[in-house]
């Protein structure tokens, strides 16, 4: 520029700083004639949780404890990893030590600080669950310590892959106090059998929600804007989102003293259940997916009269999930219909682990998620550890180790005998009896901006918002 006809320097900074002012509220137009804005409330249908105890034992459960506890990481379909807790991440392979450096001034939702010893905390007592993923990383990790104000995660081996196991739904930061949550929202308002109303969580660690409120509602009304159901309905008004999960429902015999004709006169009473009920769950046989099972585990049911007079005296009380909660009402009307000394009990998750080892509950029926995409032989190895009844001996262990080396083995020939011996096993022992199978997609109003699922199905709200046109 000629220094004569030129503006001065505090010209130029003055023009540049008006520039940048005067194009900055055009940027959001450039993108776009939709975008959304910030407030309003989503209403999500989803069953009722038994309490904001962690539990994400369904599909239901998954999407909701996502809503108020956040996750140490995220694993995104395009297999991205994201966190909105650690400012930064770094595994040191010769010290075989990942490094947690969690973001400053961070708060849970009543404002109390979140720190490393939190995150700390929290990963011990995933540690501590009998989850199948923490299980692996049991095995991974030797010492889990503060340092300075980083976590340092210590492995007993090198594994650059530290970061991708962390990223499990169930690991969340959880705070001392049950009433403070470290998610998007926090819970509000709950009116039992209507309604939970979330409030945006003022100090989230991902920053400011575009919603003020999520309505998660368990009833028809009012209609949702996000819900489960089958796959392929709803395509006129609705987007759909192909969730890659799956729900299994199981029937588990954990003491050893029942005999072979009342275990089968319960199974066969409760297929029937889901037939007269209209659940449309979808017939099981085998221990993951029918398509993906390399034999049909076929278990030949008993007419109604005999199943009758098998279970006339037999005083049952089966103990049922919490996360099954769905079922309560239609199965103990049914059951109570069938004039059968039947009772149902639905109990908490953690209350039915702690009950496991003892002599009090000897019926169960439980519900297993799994990813699609998961093989065949993690999901069984999944099944066998985290249903760790009385019957899971040295049959079981050696079963499981014999696994474990036919994955290694490079032999997929090996391993699919392996898969329909343990299948046959547990079937065969009267261990687990699998009943029905469930898959769902996610469908969102059109009225909303697509949004986008992570790798375990559930929808991302943080930056989800009413479209404004």
């Amino acid at each position: 520029m000629n220094k004569g006809k030129g503006l001065s320097r505090p010209l130029l900074l003055l023009a540049a700083l008006l520039a940048i002012g005067l194009a900055a509220p055009l940027a959001p137009c450039l993108q776009g004639a939709i975008k959304p804005y910030y407030g309003g409330e989503i209403v999500v249908r989803l069953n009722e949780p038994s309490s904001f105890n962690l539990n994400a034992a369904n599909y239901s459960n998954l999407i909701f404890y996502s809503l108020i506890y956040e996750n140490f990481f995220f694993l995104k379909k395009n297999g991205e990893i994201t966190s909105h807790v650690f400012r930064d991440y770094r595994y040191e392979p010769t010290a075989r030590t990942l490094f947690l450096t969690p973001k400053e001034n961070l708060s849970f939702s009543n404002g109390k600080p979140l720190t490393a010893r939190n995150i700390q905390a929290s990963l011990k007592v995933f540690l501590g669950s009998d989850l199948s993923a923490a299980s692996r990383l049991r095995k991974m990790i030797k010492n889990v310590r503060l340092d300075g104000e980083d976590v340092a995660v210590e492995l007993m081996a090198d594994h650059p892959d530290i970061v991708a196991m962390l990223t499990a739904p169930e690991l969340v930061v959880l705070a001392e106090n049950e009433q403070s949550f470290s998610g998007p929202f926090y819970p509000q308002e709950w009116e039992k059998g209507r309604h939970l109303v979330l409030r945006a969580n003022p100090y989230y660690a991902g920053g400011r929600t575009y919603l003020d409120r999520v309505r998660v509602s368990f009833s028809e009304s009012p209609a949702p804007d996000l819900f489960l159901s089958g796959p392929g309905q709803f395509k006129d008004s609705c987007l759909e989102f192909d969730s890659g999960i799956y729900q299994n429902i199981y029937l588990c015999f954990l003491q050893g003293d029942i005999g072979q004709n009342t275990k089968v006169a319960l199974y066969s009473l409760l297929k029937r259940f889901n037939e007269a009920t209209g659940w449309r769950y979808r017939e099981l046989n085998s221990l993951t997916s029918d398509d993906e099972s390399p034999i049909a585990i076929r278990i030949k049911t008993l007419t109604p009269q005999k199943t009758a007079s098998i279970l006339k005296y037999s005083e049952i009380k089966l103990h049922a999930l919490s996360s099954l909660s769905s079922l309560e009402k239609d199965l103990t009307a049914f059951l109570k219909e069938s004039n059968l000394r039947i009772e149902t009990l639905f109990i908490d998750d953690s209350q039915f682990r702690a009950s496991l080892d003892s002599t009090s509950i000897k019926y169960a029926l439980v519900d297993k998620i799994f990813q699609k995409k998961t093989p065949p032989e993690e999901k069984i190895s999944r099944i066998l550890k985290e249903t760790s009844f009385n019957q899971f001996n040295a049959k079981y262990l050696r079963l499981l180790s014999e696994l474990d080396e036919a994955r290694f083995s490079n032999s997929q020939e090996l391993l699919t005998e392996q898969i329909a011996r343990i299948s046959e096993a547990i079937v065969g022992d009267g261990f687990i009896l699998p009943l029905f199978q469930k898959n769902y997609s996610l469908y969102v109003r059109r009225s909303w901006p697509a949004l986008e699922i992570d790798d375990y199905g559930r929808p991302l709200l943080q930056k989800v918002g009413k479209a404004n046109e």
